[in-house]
């Protein structure tokens, strides 16, 4: 019984690990693509190099 339990349990736990890597890369696509439309090549190289300055850009830029 505790098998069947673990199997469902780790299907959903693989569920969320695919639905945050999914939702994570949209908001990478999106930030990529608001930074683009403003020219802002700089700030692309800087939010693929270092997550804090990604997350600053996302928070400027209103993506949750």
């Amino acid at each position: 019984m505790c098998d069947v339990l673990d199997k469902v349990e780790n299907r959903g736990i693989e569920k969320g690990i695919v639905k945050g890597e999914s939702r994570g890369e949209n908001k990478m696509a999106l930030l990529v693509k608001k930074l683009l439309d403003q020219n802002r090549i700089d700030d692309v190289k800087r939010a693929f190099e270092d997550e804090k300055s990604r997350a600053e850009l996302m928070k400027e830029l209103g993506i949750n």
